[in-house]
């Protein structure tokens, strides 16, 4: 793509997210826009040719998979359960990333 085709675009985002995305694009040595244009790139397909959306999907089959074990092996302390759950959203959530 060469710039002449370029135009602007919106984005909406925190103050914080911005000078985030400023910052990482500054430490990989690039403008901004191009390294969004590179991250969208190189997210959509893995280096052997896999979407994403497809390991993704494993993924969480995987995780599924995992969660119903643990939740079988504690059938009979719902109280352990919970109090796990109850942690790991907790966790997330001052991480930032608990998305509901």
């Amino acid at each position: 793509m060469n710039d002449i085709a370029r135009k602007p675009h919106t984005v909406m985002m925190t103050d914080a997210e911005w000078q985030d995305l400023k910052e990482t694009a500054a430490a990989a040595g690039m403008r901004v826009s191009a390294f969004i244009i590179h991250r969208l790139a190189a997210h959509n397909v893995e280096g052997d040719g896999t979407h994403i959306g497809d390991t993704l999907a494993r993924m969480e089959r995987s995780l599924a998979c995992l969660e119903e074990i643990e939740r079988l092996s504690l059938a009979e302390e719902p109280e352990t359960w919970n109090a796990v759950n109850e942690h790991v959203e907790a966790r997330l959530a001052l991480a930032g990333r608990l998305r509901r």
